[in-house]
C-alpha cells in the first residue's frame, strides 16, 4: 500500500479553519448592505465579519508557527515558473491573511469605534490609537482594496489546486485533504 505524502494534521486543519474563517468574512461582508444602516441584523453580520477577520489574524499566526515547526511534503516537480508562482501566490496570501484583519483593526480603531469580537460586550476594546478620519478612511479603503486581491488569490490558488488533481492527476490536492 503507498502512502502519499501529506502535511501534518495541524496544517491540514489549519487551512481548512483558514478558509471557513475567510468564507464567513466574506459572506458576511457581502451581504450586509441588503439590511438597513442600524439594524440589529446588520450589527450581527457586522460583528461576525470582525469575528471571522480576528479568527483568521489567529488561524494564520498559528498555521505560521505550524509550518516552522513542521515537515512539509516536496513541492510536485514542474516548471521552475510555476513553481516561482506557486509561493509567490502562497506568500501574498499569507500577507492578505495577516494584513486584512490589521487594516480592519485599524480602521475602526482610528474611527474611533470599537471592537467587539463574538459580540460579546466583556470582549470590548479599543486600542490606544488617536481618532483620525483620514487614516481611518486610508485603511478602510486599502482594506476593502485588499478584499478584491483575496478573492484573485484564493482564486488562484483553488484553480491551481483543481488543475493539480482534475488535469496533471498529479494527487497534489490530496496532500491537503
Amino acid at each position: 500500500m503507498h502512502s502519499e505524502p501529506k502535511y501534518s494534521l495541524a496544517m491540514r486543519t489549519l487551512h481548512w479553519l483558514v478558509f471557513l474563517a475567510v468564507l464567513i468574512a466574506v459572506m458576511t461582508i457581502e451581504i450586509l448592505d441588503v439590511f438597513p444602516k442600524g439594524s440589529a441584523a446588520r450589527a450581527a453580520l457586522f460583528t461576525a465579519h470582525q469575528t471571522a477577520g480576528l479568527s483568521v489574524l489567529a488561524l494564520i499566526v498559528l498555521r505560521l508557527f505550524a509550518r516552522w515547526g513542521t515537515r512539509v511534503p516536496a513541492p510536485v516537480s514542474g516548471p521552475r515558473l510555476l513553481e516561482r508562482a506557486a509561493r509567490l501566490t502562497h506568500g501574498l496570501l499569507y500577507v492578505l491573511m495577516i494584513g486584512m484583519p490589521i487594516l480592519g483593526v485599524l480602521a475602526l480603531a482610528w474611527g474611533g469605534k470599537p471592537i467587539q469580537p463574538f459580540g460579546l460586550t466583556g470582549l470590548t476594546w479599543t486600542l490606544p490609537l488617536a481618532q483620525d478620519k483620514t487614516l481611518a478612511g486610508v485603511a478602510r479603503q486599502v482594506h476593502e482594496s485588499g478584499a478584491t486581491l483575496v478573492y484573485i488569490f484564493v482564486g488562484l490558488h483553488a484553480t491551481a489546486a483543481l488543475w493539480h488533481e482534475c488535469i496533471l492527476k498529479d494527487r497534489l490536492l490530496r496532500r491537503m485533504i
